[in-house]
């Protein structure tokens, strides 16, 4: 029994030992990189983010997210489709328009806001989605030329539905309804040069009112610059 506890408190030891070498050696090495973009007479984006790798503050990604930026960009960009069915009569046409802007209130704390426009068309009938709303997000840079900026919000959406006589005579009629959701989106954020960025990710959308309440789950393409 006492050679148990033995062999037992020898492996913890050997566990805790293993860990604080893996810890120190990481440490130096992050301490390593630092050090070397201060010989280079670079600043550390990440100083006061020690357990992120540090980021040159003159490169695409380091310069991105600093205090008193703006940044404008489309979710979704812009898209503009017409679908048609074989064997079916008549087509569906779809435009959706994202765009946002988004204000660094400190560096890479974000505060913006997004609208949204959907038109979709389809034999006579059409619905038109408009939606508005907040969002904060912070911004994680972590190679010159990446970094991670998720954002979370609100948004406030009205749809009308409309239906055309010539599609159901005498049954034309019109509706409307309302919405308000929560939004979530999370891209991994590339800086190929300074001022532009590509971001996708995943992003979630979801109901908190109304009868009949939709939750969209989605990766969603972002792309714009910064000023």
């Amino acid at each position: 029994m006492k050679s148990s506890r033995f062999v037992a408190s020898l492996s913890c030891l050997g566990v805790v030992s293993t860990s604080f070498l893996l810890s120190s050696v990481a440490s130096a090495e992050g301490e390593g990189v630092a050090d070397d973009l201060t010989s280079k007479g670079a600043v550390n984006v990440n100083e006061q983010r020690p357990s992120l790798p540090a980021v040159a503050a003159n490169s695409p990604s380091g310069l991105f997210g600093t205090k008193g930026q703006i940044a404008i960009s489309s979710d979704e960009g812009v898209q503009i489709s017409t679908k048609s069915t074989s064997g079916v009569d008549g087509s569906s046409n779809k435009f959706t328009l994202r765009p946002a802007v988004d204000y660094f209130l400190f560096n890479n704390v974000s505060l913006g806001g997004m609208v949204g426009i959907d038109y979709v068309s389809a034999s006579g009938a059409h619905a038109t989605t408009f939606a508005i709303g907040p969002r904060i997000g912070y911004n994680l840079s972590f190679t010159e030329r990446f970094s991670f900026w998720p954002k979370i919000g609100a948004s406030y959406s009205t749809t009308s539905v409309s239906i055309d006589s010539a599609v159901a005579p005498g049954a034309e009629f019109s509706a409307s309804g309302s919405h308000v959701a929560l939004n979530i989106f999370a891209p991994l954020m590339f800086h190929p040069i300074k001022h532009f960025f590509v971001g996708f990710g995943p992003a979630l959308d979801t109901d908190l009112s109304g009868d009949a309440k939709q939750t969209t789950v989605a990766g969603r393409l972002t792309i714009g610059g910064y000023l």
